[in-house]
């Protein structure tokens, strides 16, 4: 079964989802991609039978973050995106979103190729595990457009690379490396580009039984 959006693409197998962001070739996150992935989230809370979550980007990137126009004028005209009940912003939806994947008692990973940064590391950063391509970048560069990550990515890359070290990341807006990545303890680990999502794939369907998300380092030495 397959359902598709105009910025995503959803592949339902056997309970496995495997979700895209297919707005290449950089995959960037616009409004509408930001709407559709709430759509999506309404349509997976009411779905049974969902074992793992794999996330990917279509072609050669994961994604090169959110537009940078939109991203502005939700910024600076916050009370323009209060729905008529004035009940969530642009960024609390977005959270809303990002924070589902977090919170379900599923395996869910980023299977990360290229480019992510800004929102889409954000959002590889509220997945239990983040698999990499060996030319994977990544990072957090709001602070270069005068910015902060709207999105939980601060304290979320501070919970994996340690206080120092992701507040460096987060105030300098420094891209970094695959190898940095893992050394920083923020991918999981790293696999040649053409094995990632298939690794992703497998690693997702291995693990789904009796999940438990405190149990990350045991799942992983398993894959080892």
């Amino acid at each position: 079964m397959k359902t598709s959006f105009k910025t995503l693409s959803v592949t339902y197998d056997d309970g496995l989802v495997h979700l895209e962001i297919n707005q290449p070739p950089s995959n960037r996150m616009n409004s509408l991609f930001f709407n559709e992935l709430s759509s999506l989230v309404d349509e997976l809370c009411k779905k049974d039978g969902i074992s793992a979550i794999v996330i990917s980007g279509k072609g050669r990137h994961f994604s090169s973050g959110a537009d940078l126009d939109d991203l502005l004028q939700k910024a600076v005209h916050p009370e323009k995106e209060l729905s008529s009940s004035g009940t969530f912003s642009f960024f609390e939806r977005n959270h809303f979103s990002f924070l589902y994947f977090e919170e379900l008692n599923i395996p869910v990973i980023s299977a990360i190729r290229g480019v992510c940064l800004g929102s889409a590391m954000e959002l590889a950063l509220f997945s239990h595990f983040r698999f990499c391509s060996e030319d994977a970048v990544m990072g957090l560069p709001e602070s270069t457009f005068n910015l902060i990550p709207g999105i939980g990515g601060t304290s979320h890359l501070i919970k994996l690379a340690g206080l120092a070290k992701g507040l460096e990341l987060v105030l300098h807006g420094e891209m970094f490396s695959a190898a940095d990545a893992l050394q920083y303890g923020i991918v999981d680990k790293i696999l040649p580009r053409k094995e990632v999502v298939p690794f992703a794939l497998e690693f997702a369907k291995k693990i789904s039984v009796n999940y438990y998300k405190e149990k990350k380092t045991l799942y992983l030495n398993s894959a080892a």
